[in-house]
C-alpha cells in the first residue's frame, strides 16, 4: 500500500504534514518522503497515513513538485476544516 509517488501524511515528529513518497529502502523497511514542510528524510511507515491520490514524481522537477504539493496541502486543509466543523456542528446538534 505504501509505495513511490503515493500521497501520504506524516503524523509523527516535528515535521508532520502533508508529502510524496520518493523513494523506497526495502532492507531496512524505510521510506524518504518529501513535502512542502516535510524536509527529505527516511522515514519509519509507521509515522506515515496514506491517501487515495498518487503523483507521477518521475516527469516533475523538485521545484514542481513542491508546487504541486502545495496545491495538494491547501486542499486537504480545507476539506479537513470543513469535517471537523460539520462533525463538531452534528456534536452541538446532538446528532
Amino acid at each position: 500500500m505504501l509505495k513511490k509517488n503515493r500521497l501520504v501524511v506524516k503524523t509523527a515528529g516535528r515535521d508532520s504534514g502533508l508529502c510524496i513518497i520518493v523513494d523506497e529502502d526495502k532492507k531496512n523497511n524505510k521510506l524518504q518522503v518529501v513535502g512542502p514542510s516535510v524536509r527529505k528524510r527516511w522515514v519509519n511507515p509507521a509515522h506515515l497515513e496514506p491517501l487515495p491520490e498518487e503523483i507521477d514524481a518521475t516527469k516533475l522537477s523538485d521545484d514542481e513538485l513542491i508546487e504541486k504539493l502545495k496545491d495538494k496541502e491547501a486542499e486537504f486543509k480545507a476539506a479537513e476544516l470543513s469535517f471537523v466543523q460539520k462533525e463538531s456542528l452534528k456534536a452541538k446538534l446532538g446528532r
